[in-house]
C-alpha cells in the first residue's frame, strides 16, 4: 500500500499520468456510501445526529421502495429527509421488478412517478429484487427480454445504473467451485441482467458471511462475483446488513434496543477486512437495515455515535473502507481512505 502521490506496485515507471489519475481518483470519490433502509428510516430528518457523516460528503440516501412508501404517509417527512442530504447527490433506490411501465405510468397510478418523483427523489442508481436468481429452463431469453425493457424504462426517468441483486442465500443453490457466478449456467440470467444495467448489487449480511453464508463455498463465490463485476466494469454495490434480526414470544420483532446481542458493527468491520485481503472490494457500500421493518425505530438509525447503528456503521465505511474505482481501457484501483491505493 502507498500513499496515492507514489508509484503503485508494479505500475510502470516514469508514467506520472498514470500517477496523477490514481490521485485524482482517490481524492475526489465523491457519492460511494448509502445509509437507509426501513429500520428507522424516518429518523434520517434528524440531521444533527450524524453531522461527521454527512461531513464526508461520501454519503447519500438509500431509498429502500418500502421506507418511502412508509415515510410518504407523514406529510413533510420526506422534504425534510431530502433537505439534510441536499447536495449529497441523488442517492440510490431498492425496488422490486416489476413491469416496466412501473417508471413511466402517471402519478395517479400510484407507482414509481408518484412513490419518488413526485417527492422529489430521483435516484441514479437502483438496485432490484429480481423474481428469480435464475431463468426456468427454456425461459432464458424471455427474462433477459423482459428485464431489458424495464432497464430501459428506468434510465427514462434518469436512473443510470441497474443492479440485480445476487445473493445465493438457498443452499441447493449452485456455489462450489472456480469463478461459479462467472460460468455455470445457473446465473446466465444475473450475468446478462447485471452486463445490460451496468451494475451488480450483493446483499450479504457481514454476520451471514462470517458465518458461512448458505453452505460451503459460499464466500468463495462472493469474492469471486464482485471481482467479475468489477473486471466488467460494473458498479458494484454491497449491501450490508445486520443478521439475524431476533422476534420475541410473541413473535414480533424486537427493536433496536431490544436486541441485546448485536454485532453489526464488529462484523461489518470483520467482513471489510476480509474482502480487502481477497482483493475483491465493491466500488459501493450501502448500509440497508432491512430486518427490522419498523420505520420509527430511531435508535436502529441514530445517533452515529452508538454502535451498530445504521449511521455509526456508514461513518465506519466512510472513514476506514476501501472502494474500488474504475479506469477506462485499464484495471481500475482499490482506493484506501483517506488518499491510499492499491492498483488491481
Amino acid at each position: 500500500m502507498l500513499a496515492a502521490t507514489g508509484a503503485a506496485p508494479g505500475a510502470p515507471q516514469g508514467d506520472p499520468s498514470g500517477d496523477a489519475w490514481r490521485h485524482r481518483a482517490c481524492s475526489n470519490l465523491g457519492e460511494y456510501i448509502f445509509v437507509g433502509g426501513t429500520a428507522g428510516f424516518n429518523a434520517l430528518r434528524e440531521g444533527d445526529q450524524f453531522e461527521e457523516l454527512l461531513r464526508t460528503r461520501h454519503v447519500g440516501l438509500y431509498q429502500h421502495a418500502n421506507a418511502i412508501n412508509a415515510a410518504e404517509q407523514s406529510p413533510g417527512l420526506i422534504s425534510a429527509i431530502e433537505r439534510v442530504f441536499s447536495g449529497t447527490g441523488p442517492g440510490q433506490a431498492e425496488l422490486g421488478q416489476v413491469g416496466w411501465n412501473y417508471f413511466t405510468l402517471p402519478p395517479s397510478y400510484g407507482y414509481y412517478q408518484q412513490q419518488f418523483i413526485h417527492y422529489g427523489l430521483k435516484p441514479a442508481e437502483a438496485n432490484v429484487n429480481t423474481p428469480s436468481d435464475a431463468a426456468a429452463p427454456g425461459q432464458l431469453e424471455n427474462d433477459v427480454q423482459q428485464w431489458k425493457e424495464y432497464v430501459d424504462a428506468a434510465r427514462t426517468v434518469g436512473i443510470k445504473t441497474v443492479a440485480p441483486v445476487v445473493a445465493p442465500n438457498d443452499p441447493s443453490e449452485p456455489k462450489l467451485g472456480e469463478d461459479v457466478f462467472a460460468t455455470d449456467p445457473f446465473y446466465a440470467l444475473e450475468r446478462d441482467e447485471a452486463l445490460y444495467g451496468k451494475a451488480i448489487a450483493f446483499d450479504v449480511p457481514p454476520n451471514f458471511f462470517l458465518n458461512g453464508g448458505s453452505g460451503p463455498g459460499y464466500e468463495k463465490f462472493i469474492v469471486q462475483a464482485i471481482q467479475w463485476g468489477n473486471a466488467h466494469g460494473l458498479r458494484t454495490t454491497m449491501l450490508l446488513s445486520p443478521y439475524p434480526w431476533p422476534v420475541n414470544a410473541d413473535g414480533q420483532l424486537e427493536t433496536f434496543s431490544q436486541f441485546t446481542g448485536n454485532t453489526f458493527s464488529r462484523d461489518s468491520r470483520e467482513f471489510v477486512r476480509r474482502l480487502r485481503e481477497e482483493h475483491a472490494v465493491p466500488s459501493e457500500w450501502a448500509v440497508d437495515n432491512y430486518e427490522d421493518t419498523y420505520p420509527n425505530d430511531a435508535a436502529a438509525m441514530v445517533p452515529e455515535t452508538v454502535r451498530n447503528t445504521t449511521t455509526e456503521v456508514g461513518l465506519w465505511l466512510a472513514r476506514h473502507a476501501p472502494v474500488y474505482v474504475h479506469r477506462d481501457n485499464s484495471a481500475g484501483v482499490i482506493c484506501l481512505p483517506p488518499f491510499d491505493f492499491e492498483e488491481r
